[in-house]
């Protein structure tokens, strides 16, 4: 114990370090004073790594890393630390960006809250399980648009469409039902089926200057 004590005093407040394993938060260093066990500090959030130069502060009760000094250009950096993390720009702009791309992965909740938001890219793919969407006003601009679903409801108290034109392919049936119907055509109206039924309950007129039968 005196032993270890007295050699204890005997190392620099100070020193550069190597590490040789890990293990959670807790790191096995070498130096000249020999082998010892250290902490990483909480500034440090440079998560050591095996065969990093760290630099290492000695006081009474123990060794703390930090800071790393120098590690393998190919190695990742990673930043960690234990418990919550908050990143704040006190004024002014946060930016973060990656020459090869950014990711942002959590098996948690991702929110995102902001006065306004932006989203500008080449190319966006949404891979989504269940989506809702909840808003007062949706405006969407675009060249082209296909939608393939293999249901579709729509469900509005009123429905407004202004086209240049029209086609629809129905492969088997379609059934309107309304209280109250009304085609108008400024030009022609043709219906054209092998077999055409009209089934009135009350009135059935038709007016016309010319009315041509068979």
């Amino acid at each position: 114990m005196r032993d270890n004590l007295a050699r204890k005093l005997a190392w620099p407040m100070q020193e550069v370090a190597t590490v040789v394993g890990v293990s959670g938060r807790g790191l096995r260093l070498r130096s000249s004073s020999g082998e010892f066990e250290a902490r990483r500090a909480a500034s440090c959030l440079l998560e050591p790594a095996l065969g990093d130069e760290v630099l290492v502060a000695h006081h009474e009760r123990g060794s703390h890393v930090l800071a790393v000094l120098e590690r393998d250009d190919e190695a990742a950096a990673r930043l960690s630390v234990e418990g919550d993390l908050e990143i704040a720009a006190a004024s002014g702009r946060l930016s973060v960006s990656g020459r090869d791309g950014v990711d942002v992965v959590t098996p948690g909740e991702a929110v995102i809250a902001a006065g306004t938001a932006r989203l500008s890219a080449g190319r966006a793919d949404a891979v989504v399980g269940a989506l809702s969407l909840l808003g007062e006003s949706l405006t969407a601009k675009v060249d082209r648009v296909k939608t393939v679903a293999q249901s579709v409801e729509t469900v509005a108290e009123r429905l407004v469409q202004r086209l240049d034109r029209a086609y629809r392919f129905i492969a088997r049936s379609e059934a309107v039902r309304a209280e109250y119907l009304e085609f108008e055509a400024r030009a022609a109206f043709h219906v054209k089926a092998e077999t055409t039924l009209v089934n009135s309950g009350g009135l059935t007129k038709i007016d016309g200057s010319q009315i041509h039968l068979g």
